[in-house]
């Protein structure tokens, strides 16, 4: 006999072979001859003789029932053989139908097991991944506040960094207007000082000129017959480069016309006046008033 494919369940291998034993069995109860009754053997033939002894015809006759009385137990003795036999297997085959009925039974508990075992399986699979799908659905929430902490938190860096630096500029321009503000000041306060001197120079250099336009114009100033001492008039001069006067009028008049005209001639006459040539200077003479009070 073949031996039975590996990959074959145990439970499965022991139905194949069970099924076999019960074809040949089977196959053997099928083919085994139907008893046969033998008949009666064929009754001596009487041969009429009339010589023929009656205790032989006895003795005959007692062994034709002998013989039929042994074929009548030997018949009875297969036939209880066949009933035990036929007895027999009927049992065998009902404990293997049994058997069958055990492992069909199990093989279906085995089955309704593992489809069980299957659906269990199935559900467990069904709850893993919705679970792992919860997770993942977890994992991805936390991740997007991860990362929108995170931006957050570089956003903020950035505007602190901002405004670190918008302040660090606002200092730094600040110190720099101050120093700029500091240096325009120092520059301011220089100049002023220059201009003061400046003024002070051009003041000190007026007053001088002045005196010396006083001192020419006097000279040639011819006092009239009304002049009483004590007398002024303020006269709007204007003169050109070099000093030369091109007006002298009284603007202020001391009260006393002769002597006010006698002052505007006098300024007339000493032209060109002593105006000094700075040009700074001269700006302040090109058109000035003059006060003419002669001394005694």
């Amino acid at each position: 006999m073949n031996r039975m494919p590996s990959w074959m369940p145990p439970f499965l291998k022991a139905l194949v072979l069970h099924g076999a034993i019960i074809a040949v069995l089977f196959w053997r109860w099928q083919s085994q001859p139907e008893p046969v009754v033998a008949p009666p053997s064929p009754a001596p033939e009487v041969i009429e003789a009339t010589a023929l002894d009656e205790a032989q015809v006895e003795a005959e006759l007692e062994r034709i029932k002998a013989q039929e009385a042994a074929a009548r137990q030997a018949e009875q003795a297969r036939q209880e053989k066949l009933k035990r036999q036929r007895m027999a297997e009927e049992r065998r085959l009902r404990e293997l139908k049994r058997k069958q009925q055990k492992e069909k039974k199990t093989l279906q508990q085995l089955a309704e097991a593992k489809r069980k075992k299957a659906r269990e399986e199935a559900k467990r699979l069904a709850e893993l991944k919705k679970r792992q799908q919860e997770e993942k659905a977890r994992l991805a929430k936390l991740e997007k506040a991860r990362r929108e902490a995170e931006k957050k938190r570089l956003e903020e860096q950035k505007k602190k960094r901002e405004e670190e630096e918008r302040k660090k500029r606002l200092a730094e321009e600040k110190k720099r207007q101050q120093e700029e503000a500091k240096r325009q000041a120092e520059a301011e306060a220089l100049r002023q000082q220059q201009l003061a001197q400046q003024r002070q120079r051009i003041n000190r250099q007026a007053a001088e000129a002045t005196a010396k336009v006083k001192q020419k114009v006097e000279r040639y100033w011819l006092k009239p017959a009304s002049y009483q001492s004590g007398l002024s008039c303020t006269i709007q001069v204007r003169v050109i480069p070099g000093g030369e006067v091109v007006e002298a009028k009284v603007i202020q008049s001391s009260g006393d016309r002769a002597f006010d005209r006698s002052a505007e001639v006098a300024v007339r006459k000493a032209s060109p006046l002593p105006i000094p040539d700075d040009p700074a200077l001269f700006s302040r003479f090109r058109e000035f008033k003059f006060i003419f009070k002669p001394e005694g």
